[in-house]
């Protein structure tokens, strides 16, 4: 169905805040009180650029951490303790990591995880603890006493190393703090710290390497000195401490405000005896201001101490608002490991493949996970966003796994499942307008988002509310057509071959094709025939792709397919591309998800994945938050159905977009894309 003419929305425009030093007063946590001045951040550029293009090789983190079992074996003290006390961390920071997205992170689209972050900071969250790990071997060797006394000894070991915490680590701390925000040591190490503008609980442990052997001078004495003034410790205790230590350090690191007159009060004690986040975000925004590591009499002692507002959540939209929702779906164990809530490090960049795996038991897994988990819920809510300052949208996955698309008598449960969906967000929200992601628009399951249209029509609750339901398609298709006329030399072009040209989006950009290059041949890899032209022609022969120099991808096929078609002329490539037995030079796939072809032996054939939209932050206020998390993109990208159901929802569409794409439409909906800052990624060659 061909859209109506809608309201035109308004754009806004933002600054830029690239550079880390820009970043700080850009960002919108601070008010008019607490905001730096550019005098006070002038130093922050020199001292982050000699950190910010620290790439760790993470290849051999697996042997580093069963590193200590063989020297312990070596040397004949026991590993247990080390590796108690190892994993016990780990696993609290991830714990700590997951809830604090989940409660803090999600819905807080003002404040968006940095891609950059994420993956420098999940290179290195766990590098002390290793090191950490090994120190403790020598420890082990000289006093064994200090790990294995008496186990008797360990509610008074508990008391002591509270008191030594008091009264040692938390003087030492705020003086080696201090001591690492001297220029040379702040360039050396210090700074990679301080990469960090908006913290999460694991920046606490993201330290430059060298800085690591610095803490463990100044956490050490929490358990040394009592047992060198008793001669009586246990790993009990320091395991304990050590993991407590990293809880409460990720507490300060955690981007929240928590106020509470207990905390606030200049007459309350706990004022200058606990601190909160905002105290230590305070530091990461002055740098140099509130040292102290949990105890903020230190800075009140020593003139360094300064208030701290985080205002950021001050303006969020009310929860209860949702104006759209995105409806998706598991793709696999891969899309699993990519949820921000398993696995924060993993929310941008493509899905990991599992290259010894193959995908009936994956999908078998899969559909195992996602059986249990329709005992508890009927879909799972993700990530919230904001659309031209105005709107929220929300992603949210119905619990249904790749074979309920694969086998055709689940596809009733998944569409009632989509419907049960739009009812309940419609109970909770009174929302209107929802898109379907992926396979919950295959023309199989439901003839392209046609049947789900027909089923909220007929639905006794959902008929009279206005419910409009959107594929996106359009987009997608504006998006696939724009990508193949923009290429180079594109008007040369005699022909393409097409895979996936009889579905929705393909037939539409063969059609905007034939209307707008009416020399342009396109042969169609498919038994069926859907287009009658004298341009197109038709064959089932899959190795006819090499001899047509651009092909096209809008179907996924197996592995095993491509291979063979591509065998024959397989390490036949030449340096000079025109003495190579086959024309074919590029391959542009727009399927879902991107799985790479095997081109090896192929020096002058480029495979890349289309469709993929970029936004503008830096230009555009047209979206905010993670609208980008899971979706195995990078940062700031969207798929283009995605943002087309989006779109439709900025511009007050009143019908469903569902069924056969119009082709007059795709022209229109790419002219509102541009209006918002979208354009396609760029394909680099």
């Amino acid at each position: 169905m061909c859209m109506p003419t809608s309201k035109k929305a308004t754009r806004l425009s933002v600054g830029d805040a690239s550079s880390s030093s820009e970043a700080i007063l850009a960002n919108n946590a601070y008010n008019n009180n607490t905001r730096p001045s550019k005098e006070e951040t002038k130093h922050i550029k020199a001292v982050t650029s000699t950190h910010s293009n620290h790439v760790r090789n993470t290849k051999y983190d697996l042997l580093w951490f069963l590193g200590p079992a063989l020297i312990c074996h070596l040397l004949g003290t026991p590993i247990y303790a080390i590796y108690a006390i190892g994993i016990a961390r780990i696993i609290s920071t991830r714990l700590t990591i997951t809830m604090h997205y989940l409660f803090f992170d999600k819905d807080n689209y003002l404040n968006k995880l940095p891609q950059k972050q994420l993956e420098r900071e999940g290179d290195d969250y766990m590098v002390g603890t290793i090191v950490h790990m090994f120190a403790q071997i020598p420890l082990q060797v000289l006093f064994p006493a200090m790990f294995f006394s008496d186990a008797s000894v360990i509610g008074v070991s508990a008391f002591r190393a509270f008191w030594a915490h008091i009264f040692l680590v938390e003087p030492l701390y705020y003086a080696a703090h201090r001591w690492l925000h001297l220029p040379e040591n702040m360039k050396s190490m210090h700074g990679f710290h301080h990469l960090s503008i908006s913290t999460l609980p694991s920046t606490s442990l993201v330290q430059n390497f060298h800085e690591h052997f610095v803490y463990i001078a100044v956490f050490g004495p929490a358990f040394l000195a009592p047992f060198l003034l008793f001669w009586e410790m246990h790993w009990t205790i320091i395991g304990a401490y050590l993991v407590m230590f990293d809880l409460i350090n990720a507490y300060g690191h955690m981007n929240i405000k928590y106020r509470h007159a207990i905390f606030t009060s200049k007459y309350s004690p706990f004022q200058y005896l606990f601190y909160t986040p905002e105290f230590h975000l305070g530091h990461h925004a002055f740098f140099r201001a509130n040292y102290a590591l949990f105890m903020p009499i230190w800075d009140h002692m020593f003139g360094t101490w300064r208030a701290y507002e985080k205002t950021d959540t001050d303006n969020i939209l009310p929860a209860k608002q949702q104006d759209f929702v995105f409806i998706g779906h598991n793709a696999g164990l891969a899309h699993f490991l990519t949820c921000a809530e398993w696995d924060i490090y993993a929310a941008y960049g493509p899905f990991r493949t599992f290259r010894y795996l193959p995908y009936q038991v994956e999908f078998l897994f899969c559909n195992m996970v996602g059986f249990f988990c329709r005992f508890v819920m009927s879909a799972y809510t993700c990530s919230r966003y904001m659309i031209n300052d105005k709107l929220i949208g929300r992603v949210i996955c119905i619990c249904r796994t790749p074979i309920d698309y694969i086998n055709p008598k689940r596809y009733s449960l998944v569409n009632k499942d989509i419907v049960k969906l739009i009812k309940s967000q419609h109970k909770a929200y009174g929302t209107q307008c929802f898109g379907l992601g992926n396979l919950n628009k295959m023309k199989q399951v439901n003839d392209g988002g046609q049947l789900i249209s027909d089923m909220v029509k007929s639905d006794p609750y959902l008929k009279d509310k206005d419910i409009r339901v959107w594929t996106g398609d359009t987009m997608t298709a504006a998006s696939v057509y724009h990508q193949l006329t923009d290429l180079p030399d594109f008007d040369k072009l005699e022909s393409i071959f097409f895979i996936g040209a009889n579905g929705k989006i393909g037939n539409a950009v063969c059609k905007e094709l034939l209307a707008t290059r009416p020399n342009l041949k396109i042969k169609i890899y498919s038994l069926s025939h859907t287009l009658d032209h004298p341009n197109v022609t038709y064959t089932s022969d899959l190795a006819d792709l090499l001899n047509h120099k651009v092909v096209m991808i809008g179907k996924q096929l197996g592995s095993r397919k491509f291979n063979k078609a591509l065998a024959p002329a397989r390490g036949a490539s030449s340096k000079k591309s025109e003495l190579t037995p086959y024309k074919c030079r590029l391959i542009l796939d727009y399927t879902v998800p991107y799985i790479p072809i095997d081109l090896t032996g192929f020096q002058n054939i480029e495979h890349h994945q289309i469709a993929v939209l970029e936004t503008s932050p830096n230009t555009s206020n047209f979206l905010k938050g993670h609208f980008d998390v899971g979706f195995g993109l990078e940062q700031h990208q969207i798929y283009p159905c995605h943002a087309g159901c989006i779109l439709n929802t900025l511009y007050e569409r009143d019908t469903d977009e569902v069924g056969e794409v119009c082709v007059t439409d795709m022209i229109a909906m790419w002219k509102r894309g541009l209006e918002q800052g979208l354009r396609n990624k760029p394909l680099k060659f």
